[in-house]
């Protein structure tokens, strides 16, 4: 079997399911090109779609979107792979106006292994940012220290829950960090970020799909 990615041809790959039992795997499968996380029970389906959170004249919208055979290649992290999963687009209104509309992500940074729990990674764009040193560590500028103009996004972990399904599936949207991050407890430990908003976007809140 032949399949066209991206303009190029490719032998098919080995399937296999996130948190499943996928037998006794090389130890450079995930380097290899040859494996293909498969959504074969469409898990993912639960998710797609609009959902929104009203609160007053306020409302917050995320629309998920499935993406099929997406190619994660990354060649200092020594990924080469390929996954279904989720892209998500936010959208901020007050009453009918539309106050911030996220980029349109293309590659998924959302994945389940039951179609209950959906887990990965929330971009906060909307979030005032100030320029910062990367790597983000504590002490004077060092050889190949990268200032970034403007800032650098915060990448909240995320999880999200069915909670409902029925004539009015709902979700359980809930952000937070983990682990530490270079020299600082959390990117919101930085003495620069002091006195702006954790977050941009609403938190531990239930939303409901779009009809």
């Amino acid at each position: 079997m032949i399949t066209l990615l991206g303009g190029n041809l490719i032998k098919s790959q080995n399937i296999i399911v996130w948190g499943a039992d996928n037998g006794n795997l090389p130890v450079n499968f995930m380097n290899s090109g040859a494996y293909y996380y498969k959504d074969i029970h469409n898990y993912l389906d639960n998710f797609v779609g609009t959902w929104e959170y009203i609160n007053g004249n306020d409302k917050f919208q995320v629309t998920f979107t499935k993406i099929i055979k997406y190619h994660s290649i990354d060649n200092e992290l020594h990924y080469n792979f390929y996954e279904d999963g989720i892209a998500f687009q936010y959208k901020k209104y007050k009453g009918s106006l539309l106050l911030y509309s996220s980029p349109i992500l293309f590659e998924p940074t959302f994945k389940t292994a039951d179609g209950i729990k959906l887990e990965g990674t929330f971009i906060d764009y909307g979030r005032i940012t100030k320029e910062v040193k990367w790597p983000p560590y504590v002490g004077p500028p060092m050889a190949g220290t990268i200032y970034k103009q403007g800032g650098e996004y915060f990448h909240p972990s995320c999880t999200i829950e069915k909670i409902s399904s029925g004539t009015s599936p709902k979700i359980k949207f809930h952000l937070y960090l983990r682990g530490v991050n270079a020299g600082f407890g959390s990117p919101y430990d930085n003495p620069i970020y002091a006195g702006q908003p954790r977050l941009s976007i609403p938190n531990d809140i239930i939303l409901t799909k779009v009809p």
